[in-house]
Parts: structure tokens; sequence; C-alpha cells
């Protein structure tokens, strides 16, 4: 059954999903291989969780997202459990995702939990047995599996068992041992073992993704705002930015007679401006320095990211290019296109402006912080080479209180 009314939520949370296996060019497929596995697991052992364990595993590492290499390259070093950003991300996820309307506690606990395991050698808190969140186990088991195929190899489950017998004795219940081999020897291996294979079952899943039971109104609309706090939740100096460019977006809307609708638009393209920062390390956009070409490479491929990313989701198209061409310049020298003066969407153009005012009035560590009237100087300057002149000229208002 999917989810019709609700459909774009269902489709912003795989979006969350997805960027944040995304390293440089790289889809790492980590979370839907375990969201999948899961959630197979779950219709054995746990069949009233289904629609709860996948989303879990969808999320299950967002915990993690402000670390420089993905989880996937950490968890099997010896250094691991040294590693407290490490141990504190099940919990960290967990804060982010109960807040999220549709999933909320339940999920969230599975999320928390993930790491522990039943005969109380996991993390963060050591718990054992009944202790653990009904589905966590799942989410560890899928997560062992995924881990192992990447060490292992695709090569064959009969083979790839024997070399995760070792990490899974103790750790989980045997019976639920059992249950994933039973599955892994039937179609489901050939369906994850491969990122070919996991790619066509992901495309079934998204066209028939599993309802969520909303208990607020307006469910997309809180969810943009939690996100845009889990996107600025990657780096301590950004925290509130998403939310501030929006506010100065809408206000330099309604400064050039913008109707409620599009201003609501740009409210939203604002919140969801940098979703595709999330796979930027946070070494490079934390650095003081002077970003090499390879670092500037790999910035600059945020935009397109974000474009790809709200495309993907229903009823967010429409906004896709005003929150992913803020990085464009009127006068042709921007990127990721290098478009020039109106091909640039107005909508972006408006967004230019609210982010560079906000970057030059808030706290960054590779530049000064400058007062709002110095930084409405530098606007100013910027007028008609990297800002719209139009924009510019109603930039004033944002001074009002």
């Amino acid at each position: 059954m999917a989810c019709p009314a609700d459909r774009s939520f269902c489709e912003l949370v795989v979006a969350l999903s997805t960027i944040l296996d995304t390293e440089e060019e790289t889809k790492l497929y980590h979370a839907w291989r375990v969201a999948l596995v899961a959630a197979e697991l779950a219709r054995l052992v746990l069949p009233g969780q289904v629609t709860p364990v996948f989303y879990a595993g969808l999320l299950h590492d967002i915990g993690g997202m402000g670390l420089d290499d993905h989880l996937v390259h950490q968890v099997y070093r010896p250094a691991a459990r040294q590693n407290p950003e490490i141990i504190a991300h099940p919990a960290k996820g967990a804060a982010m995702v109960a807040l999220i309307p549709g999933l909320g506690e339940g999920v969230a606990a599975m999320i928390r939990d993930h790491h522990e395991r039943w005969d109380g050698s996991g993390y963060p808190r050591g718990l054992r047995g009944g202790d653990i969140a009904p589905g966590a186990l799942l989410l560890g088991l899928a997560d062992e599996f995924d881990l192992a195929l990447r060490a292992y190899g695709e090569g064959d489950w009969a083979g790839l068992r024997q070399f995760m017998a070792g990490r899974l004795q103790g750790c989980f219940p045997p019976e639920m041992v059992s249950s994933l081999e039973s599955l892994l020897a039937g179609p489901l291996y050939a369906e994850v073992a491969t990122n070919v294979a996991l790619e066509l079952k992901m495309f079934q899943v998204i066209l028939n993704l599993p309802p969520v039971n909303f208990q607020v109104a307006e469910p997309m609309k809180v969810t943009i705002n939690l996100f845009a706090r889990i996107i600025d939740a990657k780096h301590a100096y950004t925290a509130g930015h998403s939310r501030r460019v929006a506010d100065y977006a809408m206000r330099l809307a309604r400064c050039l007679g913008y109707d409620a609708a599009g201003i609501q638009r740009l409210e939203i393209a604002g919140l969801l401006h940098d979703f595709g920062k999330i796979a930027v390390p946070r070494s490079v956009l934390d650095k003081q320095g002077k970003l090499d070409e390879s670092e500037l490479k790999v910035v600059r491929r945020h935009p397109g990211r974000t474009i790809d990313l709200l495309k993907s989701v229903t009823s967010l198209k429409d906004i896709a290019l005003d929150a992913g061409l803020h990085h464009e310049r009127y006068d042709g020298r921007g990127y990721p296109y290098g478009l020039q003066g109106r091909d640039i969407p107005r909508g972006a153009r408006i967004i230019a402006v609210a982010d560079a005012f906000d970057a030059m009035t808030s706290l960054r560590p590779y530049q000064p912080t400058r007062t709002p009237a110095e930084a409405m100087a530098i606007l100013a300057r910027g007028s008609g080479s990297q800002f719209d002149p139009e924009v510019v000229a109603v930039a004033p208002c944002l001074l009002a209180e």
C-alpha cells in the first residue's frame, strides 16, 4: 500500500536517507540495504512493526552525519569504540527522529538501540536482552550484514555466513540469526547483494512507499522545518542558518510584491537551500584557510545535489531550482551551471542575497563577522555582478526590526 496523501513526506525521508549515504560522487546504499533487510526480518519476527523498522533503517545513522568519514568505513576499526562521536551517534540520531511526525518515539527508540547487543556487549548503554527496544536488534543484524558484505565482498551467501559467524555469536538471539539465514538463502540475497540489484529493488519500493500515521496537522510543514534544523546541525556555526535565510527571503519577496503563495514557496526553498550540503565533509566546510581545487569541487557539487534531491520529492519539484541555484552569480561566474542574469530563477536570486546577508552577519570560521550595515554595503558593491540589482535595491528591508 502506498501513501498517496502524504507521499511527499515519505519521499522527503527517502531523500534525506540518500544524501546521508552520499560520499563525494559515490552512493553507499548502506541505509537502504539495512532498511530492506531489516524490514524483511520484521515480516518474520515482528510483523506489526514492518513500516517503523523500514523507516528506522533508512535513518538509523543520521546521528553520524557530522563525521568526516562515513560510519561504514569506521565501525570495524579497532579504535571505533574510543571515538565519542561514534558512541554518541545512536542517541543523537534518535533525538532528531523523535521530532519527525509519523515516526516519533517508536522509530527513535530503534535507532537509539541499534548498536546494543543481546549479550550486553553493545553500546552506548550496554543493554541486554529484553531491555533493548523492539526492532533495534533487527536493525543491528541488518547493519552487520551490510558491513560484512562490504568487508567480505558479494561472493556468495554461504561464504559470507561463515565470515559473519564470529561477529554474530551471542550478539543476537539465535532464532533471529536463523531467520536472516533463511531469508538470505532465498531470493533476498540476490536482490540486495550488489548495488545494481539493490537499485532495482529500491525503485520498486519507492513506487510503493509504506504509509505512516501522522500525529500532527501539516506534517510536511513540520518536517521541512525539522529538516532545516538537521541540515544546519552538521556544523555548529550554521545553527539557525536555514531558518534565517528563509525569513530573509520572505522579507525580500514581500518588498518585491510577491503574493502569499509565492512567499510561502520561497520560505520552503530557503529552508532547504543547503540540503545537498549534508554530503560535504565537515573538515571542508569548517576549514579556516583557502580551499584547494579538490575541496572546491566537493563544495560546488552541493547545489546540484540539492536540486536532484528536491526534484525527487513530488510536491517540492517546483522549488528545486530556486533552492539549488543560489550560488549562481548575476554576471555568470557562479556555480553549478554558470547561469547569467534573468536565466537564473528569480527565487534563486532572492535566496542568494538572503544567504549572503546571513553568512556575512553570522559567526563563520573562514571570514570575519560583519555588522548588518557592513553587509548591506557589500551587497551594494556586488549589485550587478554577484547579485541581482533589483533584489539588492530592496535589501535594506532586512535591516528593519
